[in-house]
């Protein structure tokens, strides 16, 4: 169980959660499984973050690995949304070696090390699907200018009804209006289901491209029920997952598993992207069965996703 303890960080008031192994913010929420996070502070010994989610501004931070410092107000109903979205209450080191305990691959073993700070954010199901609807043949930059657009015309203004005084990422100044943040689209809810087909032609400025149609579509059939998520999170079965999300125009073995992984919960989820599909081929000569990884397969997708770009990063300097 993590610890917490409320102190005074950087002239605000702050609770620094520990106890959480080797937990890394930078590479858990840079590692490509979660669009809506701007790093407001990059520092040697400090890095700081804005996201948004489950309808919250979460400020946090991190000075040494392990620990999480969360700066505002902190409630039970804050410390919930924390411990779900963040992961706050899982072993992640134990999680590590029961994957290796599943391989004798060094070259996983060196990637389960290097990437040992990755967490699975535990994100809303819609926002989720609709993300990675987004990222189809899409870069991460681009998908995040997407998104902020569509929340800046679709949700709700969340600096101003959480009632700051100042904007919470000190790109303007004075106190957060709704002209000043729409342009900017960081600190909104995420739009449900409803909203976007209330206004679909809104989605149209963000440029989805050929993604509209299989946005709208999402949003019918979700909105409708006939592809009920609450229905698939109960059920907790990844086929199950993958089989209904499938249902809708667009979304293929990729898309699904990503959303299994990061919006359900399915950590035996295991996305093919084509950092994956390059990793099989090179450094386990084409095959790799997910399954053999056992039940935190996907846990393990992510170590080897963070290495293979690392290494070729490293590679291109």
């Amino acid at each position: 169980m993590f610890s917490k303890k409320s102190e005074l960080y950087r002239g605000r008031r702050a609770t620094a959660v520990g106890g959480l192994g080797n937990y890394s913010l930078r590479d858990t929420l840079e590692c490509g499984q979660a669009f809506r996070y701007e790093r407001v502070i990059d520092e040697p010994d400090y890095v700081e973050y804005l996201t948004v989610a489950y309808g919250k501004i979460i400020s946090v931070g991190q000075r040494q690995a392990g620990e999480l410092i969360f700066f505002g107000e902190w409630s039970e109903e804050y410390e919930k949304i924390l411990t779900s979205y963040f992961s706050l209450d899982t072993d992640y080191d134990k999680i590590r070696l029961d994957i290796l305990s599943h391989t004798d691959s060094g070259w996983l073993s060196a990637a389960a090390e290097s990437a040992k700070g990755v967490v699975i954010l535990r994100q809303e199901p819609w926002e989720t699907l609709f993300s990675f609807i987004v990222s189809q043949n899409n870069n991460i930059p681009r998908i995040r200018k997407i998104i902020r657009a569509i929340c800046a015309e679709y949700g709700e203004n969340l600096a101003l009804s959480e009632g700051l005084l100042t904007c919470p990422l000190g790109k303007c100044d004075g106190a957060p209006s709704e002209e000043k943040c729409r342009g900017c689209g960081i600190c909104f809810s995420f739009p449900t289901a409803e909203q976007i087909l209330e206004k679909p032609e809104g989605l149209l400025p963000s440029h989805p491209g050929f993604r509209y149609k299989y946005l709208i579509d999402a949003a019918e059939r979700v909105s409708s029920g006939e592809v009920s998520l609450s229905d698939i999170k109960d059920k907790a079965s990844y086929d199950y997952t993958v089989e209904q999300l499938k249902r809708i125009l667009g979304v293929g073995d990729k898309v699904a598993s990503c959303v299994a992984l990061f919006g359900f919960g399915n950590l035996e989820a295991f996305p093919i992207d084509v950092w994956m599909r390059r990793a099989i081929d090179e450094y386990f000569d084409g095959k790799l069965d997910p399954k053999a990884l056992g039940s935190y397969a996907g846990v393990a997708q992510q170590y080897i996703f963070h290495y293979i770009r690392n290494l070729e990063g490293e590679e291109k300097k």
